[in-house]
């Protein structure tokens, strides 16, 4: 068989680069996000009444902590956007507006 010597060089060129370690392009990365203050006690079926209202649509709201073991539990299955279940502080899910993906943040003043 014959391989020509453009592709032995573009088979040489991949190997190399599967044999590196991954790396992030920097260090910190612009996450898009939305700052939600609460005032009070609010649920997760209010804060997404909320969101709705100023725009955001395909709201995932959830009471689990993102973590190393589950870094997105929005996408779990689990219950969303309950009447029950009090919104904390911090990060509470996922919103879309204008077709682009944000992260829910609450604050308490």
């Amino acid at each position: 068989m014959r391989f020509s010597t453009s592709a032995a060089a573009l088979a040489a060129a991949t190997l190399l680069g599967l044999a590196q370690p991954a790396a992030a392009s920097c260090l910190f990365s612009w996450v898009p996000t939305v700052q939600v203050p609460v005032s009070s006690v609010e649920s997760q079926a209010q804060m997404a009444a909320q969101l709705s209202a100023q725009g955001y649509d395909h709201v995932i709201l959830t009471a689990s902590y993102p973590n190393i073991s589950n870094p997105h539990p929005e996408l779990n299955g689990g219950p969303i956007n309950t009447v029950t279940a009090p919104v904390h502080p911090g990060w509470n899910g996922v919103a879309q507006k204008n077709g682009q993906t944000v992260q829910v943040y609450v604050t308490y003043p």
